[in-house]
């Protein structure tokens, strides 16, 4: 229901309120942040919205600013830019007072808490914000069971804690989850943290379906349909010898992981073509983005209740990839208004895979696939929505495939070195594999020189994409012993001035960054 002025004016006259907050500036985003996150716990568990008013000064007068088309577009974004998991629903709306601007983000209760805001759970305490207490956390839980649980927190029948992988969920995700300095003053055993992060039941002392989907050692025999089929068909249809095939099971993370290898290496793998006597172009079919993006939204959007079937990603010879998932097109989401309109069967899920860092923003990366499609030269991608069981994609070769340097290149396959996808084979196996194909001075082994500039300038790429990695993660990353990974860091970090990385937090739970 739309706010009238006559209540606006009642709502931002009345001093008294405990659901009101009010601010002068359009632009404070964390400030905005933390309110929502705030109003729709709901901790006093009043069940009324929230309202966040911009452009009203703290006595209840109208600041006088106005806002600019940018801005707008800029607040109406809380629901996909991530930040905010999972999601609460809320509405916004735009008056225009002769003082000057007004916005209204109304906020309702979340059904299920806590919500939080970059890492961190806020509550209203009266009339102000505050982050959330243990206790007050608990309460927000309890709060969760009463209204219901979804799949992804119910108790997966018959796994144990054992059956979890806990070093990944300590290592790699807690560490970008939560803040340092809240992971330093928890003292909490392994299962208290993990129900708190909903991957662990209390009550039936198992772990979650979501817990075991992210870190379960094989969650497949627990939940069927948790893993993801690779198959390389002869032919442009199912009927042709099948060439190469390749069930990903385990964890989740770690399935993504490898796959993200395999697109590189695999499918998106750039080659040469000789397109005159004297000279080469570097191509590729498909850029590995794109196919990344719709594998992510394939593992976030399947419904894991239908059936035994996997996620099917399916290489028809170079003639096409058809990527599909069981579970159609969820709730809000209808194939009239696809891919304008996006809901989340599964949103705990999605919070989990964003807060590694593998999507940026929620509802963006449809519209990113198709302009990278163009870019490379590639058809638009052919989406099946109008399956109440099954969402496919297809995906067809580059006409004109996007031309590459021969340095993005060489970067590219060094990148792939020690990838997960190239474990259990020797290090540089990947480029010799590759070396005829683009230039014979590949094959010179590096000076120790060029080596440790190479080591660097991985380091920097990986800490960019990896904010918060352990020495231990490093030292696995570039495949050298941890007291050859300190010698590296040590080089890197020796003039402070000119560093370009550093490391925060405490030696047990801190990690590199890249310095801002």
């Amino acid at each position: 229901m739309k706010l009238s002025e006559e209540k606006l004016r009642n709502l931002i006259t009345d001093l008294e309120s405990e659901n009101v907050e009010r601010t002068r500036a359009f632009d404070k985003m964390d400030k905005m942040g933390q309110a929502i996150c705030a109003f729709a716990n709901d901790l006093a568990d009043r069940g009324e919205p929230g309202y966040l008013i911009l452009g009203v000064e703290n006595d209840g007068k109208i600041s006088g600013k106005r806002i600019n088309d940018e801005q707008l577009t800029s607040l109406g974004g809380w629901k996909t830019e991530g930040n905010l998991l999972p999601p609460p629903a809320m509405a916004l709306e735009h008056f225009h007072f002769p003082e000057g601007d007004v916005v209204v983000l109304t906020v309702f209760p979340s059904a299920y808490p806590p919500i939080r805001y970059q890492g961190q759970v806020w509550v209203r305490i009266g009339a102000r914000k505050a982050l959330a207490s243990d206790e007050d956390i608990h309460l927000l839980e309890e709060k969760r069971q009463r209204n219901g649980r979804r799949f992804e927190e119910q108790p997966c029948p018959a796994a144990r804690i054992e059956d979890m992988d806990l070093e990944l969920f300590r290592t790699q995700y807690l560490p970008k989850a939560i803040q340092a300095e809240v992971i330093d003053e928890d003292d909490r055993p392994v299962r208290e943290q993990l129900a708190a992060l909903r991957f662990y039941d209390r009550e039936s002392e198992t772990p979650t379906n979501l817990g075991m989907i992210l870190f379960g050692k094989h969650p497949e025999l627990y939940i069927p349909s948790a893993y993801l089929q690779y198959v390389k068909f002869a032919a442009s249809d199912n009927a042709g010898d099948i060439l190469t095939e390749h069930a990903y099971k385990g964890p989740l993370l770690k399935i993504i992981a490898d796959l993200d290898g395999f697109i590189k290496v695999g499918i998106a793998s750039p080659r040469s073509v000789r397109v005159s006597s004297l000279r080469e172009e570097i191509v590729k079919s498909y850029p590995d983005w794109s196919i990344r993006e719709l594998l992510l939204n394939a593992v976030i959007h399947r419904d894991y209740q239908i059936g035994n079937a996997p996620i099917k990603f399916y290489d028809y010879n170079g003639l096409r990839l058809e990527i599909s998932n069981p579970g159609g097109l969820y709730g809000q989401a209808k194939p009239e208004n696809f891919p304008f309109v996006s809901d989340y069967r599964n949103p705990l899920l999605a919070e989990a895979v964003k807060v590694m860092g593998y999507v940026n923003k929620f509802n963006r990366g449809i519209s990113k696939v198709k302009a990278e499609l163009e870019n490379n030269g590639n058809p638009p991608p052919i989406f099946d929505v109008n399956k109440r069981t099954e969402f496919r994609v297809t995906l067809l070769p580059s006409d004109s495939p996007v031309k590459t340097t021969e340095n993005e290149l060489l970067n590219k396959h060094d990148a792939e070195i020690n990838e997960p996808s190239n474990r259990g084979m020797p290090k540089n196996e990947p480029l010799k594999r590759r070396a005829g194909e683009i230039n014979e001075p590949l094959k010179r082994p590096l000076r120790r020189d060029e080596k440790k500039n190479e080591q660097k300038k991985r380091l920097l790429k990986y800490i960019g994409a990896h904010p918060r990695s352990q020495q231990k993660e490093l030292a696995k990353y570039l495949n050298i012993s941890l007291a050859t990974l300190k010698r590296l860091l040590e080089d890197m970090t020796s003039e402070p001035a000119n560093a370009r990385i550093e490391h925060r937090g405490s030696k047990k739970t801190g990690g590199w960054f890249i310095k801002s």
